[in-house]
């Protein structure tokens, strides 16, 4: 059906017979404002991320130093890096802002571009780990008080139970305050012994794809690349642009790639992430090389996923090439032995096509006892009940 150039640049993976030195003794906090780190520390946060490849992109240098070159106004980014003698037990990225009654802090990169975040910890260090972060936490800001900001973080992360002990314990002297909960669909692409492939779609999707892409051969010859060169990117990048602002004009919520710091924000990340090995790029052509549709996708180890997609609504007319351009991608993270396709935050009903499994990660607030805080989670909590009124009225006419 179509012309595929298979690319086999999986991301490095990184060398485990030299373990790291042994270390006793407690946890040690770290702050560090930038994500420049030495040759040996380097290789131990690697080390880290190798072994939680479902947030290892999201907590990667590409992705992170855009935080860093280019933090929203009066954002503080810092690394948090949780040490045990010389070796580096955990890492977890935050934000600080401050406000005029208390501190905002926040995991880097939820709520903004980030799917997953969370706290990486060696091992058996995931509870320890945990909560000396939030014991500094507490014992840097808990004076003036905080409003710490939980946003994607994995329901399995090690920071809930520490924010639990911390609670229970009179560490954290306040209020924890649930807010949301997302779902991530995913595929499991590991070979099992069954007569049906792990990734194929049930019946009915199955036959839908295979008629919507009949339609696609009788109308185009179609050509499917990974890009792999700068500029490729860059122009397939614009395209993706152009295709979702398509999407949602006129629709109460506008395309993320409209607002032009989040748009500058990928520009920037792209080469990064392209240079690592961890972007999977993926352009749809036909005929004399017209651009129909583009994936965004990334990549850590046996891990990929994707991240947006986008297509020429106009030209596609009633072929569903959002689905088809899926099924080309999941296709190629099979062919490179990925073990894993995930389709991130949000449960969109075309992710169903196939037999996914979910994951899901909470947003929370937790307020300390302080003054500042506590005026903020009632003046939230307002908010969100005004907020839920005028939806319920504005559903009733």
């Amino acid at each position: 059906m179509s012309r595929v150039r298979a690319v086999a640049a999986v991301a490095p993976e990184v060398p485990r017979d030299d373990a790291p030195p042994a270390a006793t003794g407690p946890i040690s906090v770290e702050v560090r404002t930038s994500l420049d780190l030495g040759a040996d520390d380097a290789v131990m946060v690697d080390r880290l991320l190798a072994g939680r490849p479902e947030v290892a992109v999201f907590l990667s240098h590409p992705w992170l130093s855009r935080f860093f070159a280019d933090p929203a106004d009066g954002v503080e980014p810092a690394l948090i890096v949780l040490r045990q003698g010389r070796v580096i037990r955990g890492v977890v990225p935050v934000a600080v802002q401050q406000a005029s009654a208390h501190t905002m802090v926040s995991l880097l990169g939820g709520a903004f571009g980030s799917d997953r975040v969370d706290l990486v910890a060696a091992r058996g260090f995931e509870a320890a780990a945990s909560d000396a972060f939030v014991q500094w936490l507490c014992g840097t800001f808990g004076r003036k008080g905080f409003v710490f900001e939980l946003r994607d973080v994995p329901s399995n992360s090690a920071l809930w139970g520490a924010m639990h002990r911390a609670t229970a314990d009179g560490t954290i002297r306040g209020a924890l305050q649930p807010r949301d909960l997302s779902t991530l669909p995913f595929l499991d692409l590991k070979e099992r012994p069954s007569s049906v492939p792990p990734d194929a779609p049930s019946v009915a999707s199955a036959r839908s794809l295979e008629k919507h892409r009949r339609w696609l051969e009788r109308r185009c010859r179609l050509r499917i690349d990974i890009l792999e060169e700068r500029d490729e990117v860059a122009d397939a990048f614009r395209c993706l642009v152009t295709f979702l602002h398509a999407r949602w004009r006129g629709a109460p919520e506008a395309s993320a790639l409209d607002d032009p710091r989040t748009r500058r924000f990928h520009e920037e990340a792209l080469p990064l992430l392209l240079r690592a090995g961890c972007l999977r790029m993926i352009r749809l052509s036909a005929d004399a090389g017209r651009t129909i549709a583009i994936f965004y996708g990334m990549a850590s180890a046996s891990w990929w996923g994707y991240y947006l997609c986008g297509y020429d609504r106009e030209w596609a007319g009633r072929i569903h090439l959002g689905q088809v351009t899926l099924a080309a991608a999941i296709d190629l993270a099979r062919r490179e032995g990925a073990a894993e396709f995930d389709f991130l935050k949000g449960a969109h009903r075309n992710k169903y096509a196939w037999a996914v499994k979910e994951r899901t990660t909470f947003d929370a607030d937790v307020f300390s006892h302080n003054f500042g805080p506590q005026l903020t989670r009632t003046a939230r909590a307002t908010r969100d009940a005004a907020a839920g009124l005028a939806k319920s009225v504005r559903g009733l006419f």
